[in-house]
Parts: C-alpha cells; sequence; structure tokens
C-alpha cells in the first residue's frame, strides 16, 4: 500500500510505503468516540522534509515520546469487545503495581500487511498512557 502525497517543495509527486506499525485511538467517551488512524513516517525524515499529503485532512506531526502499558497478541484486528477486555486487563495491572493511567484514549497497534498476512501471523498490541512520574 501507498499513500500518495507531495514530495518537498510541492513539485511532482512521490509514494511512501505504508510503515508499521499502524496505530488507531479513540476516545473512551463512546457518546464523542472519534477514531484517529496514525501511521509512523520513515526515520530518513523529519518534519521539514517529510512529503505533504495530498488530502488536506490528513496532517503530519510530531508525538513526544511516552510511555505506555501494553498487552500483545496474534489474530485479526481486535473487535471492540476484545479492545475492552484487554484494556480492562491492562487496567487491573496497572492498579496492582500501583502505576497510573492517563485518561483517555485507548491504542491499538497493527504490526501487518491487511492483505498478505495470515490471521495466526498478525501481531496486535492494546495499549493504554501511563504516567511517567508513577514509573519506578
Amino acid at each position: 500500500m501507498t499513500s500518495p502525497v507531495r514530495s518537498v517543495g510541492g513539485v511532482g509527486s512521490e509514494k511512501m510505503a505504508m510503515t508499521a506499525p499502524v496505530r488507531s485511538s479513540g476516545s473512551t467517551n463512546q457518546k464523542n468516540r472519534k477514531t484517529k488512524i496514525s501511521f509512523v513516517i520513515g526515520s530518513k525524515y523529519n518534519l521539514q522534509t517529510v512529503p505533504k499529503p495530498l488530502d488536506n485532512d490528513v496532517k503530519v506531526k510530531k508525538v513526544d515520546g511516552h510511555y505506555l502499558a501494553a498487552t500483545s497478541f496474534s489474530g485479526p484486528p481486535p473487535t471492540d469487545e476484545r479492545i475492552s477486555k484487554e484494556r480492562d486487563s491492562i487496567l487491573q495491572t496497572l492498579e496492582k503495581e500501583g502505576i497510573k493511567a492517563k485518561k483517555g484514549e485507548v491504542i491499538v497497534y497493527g504490526y501487518h500487511d491487511p492483505v498478505v498476512t495470515p490471521n495466526i501471523l498478525r501481531k496486535n498490541e492494546v495499549a493504554i498512557m501511563v504516567e511517567g512520574s508513577s514509573i519506578q
């Protein structure tokens, strides 16, 4: 899969291969649930040199370093029920270990080609951001 982007300087175009992981996240508030999809940009780029997306709804931004608590498992992209189960398991473990979870998003990472990779070989993670100051 590739995504059309405008090369630096706005002249011509360049196709970028999709990268792993694909990150999806959304608010845990069911009334205002919005899903965001993110992709990791290759290390050969920075904010000044990354090609600009052709779609104005696509934004390029830097994500600051952060701490996550995550579970990893094989299989197809997880259902909402699986995500909820994994989130609850993470929260129970964090509470037992005295680590504070940040309020908000549950993040799902997918590490597979959605067309080629059989479900048994697909890797998924469900993660929650945690307060760095609560980690010993």
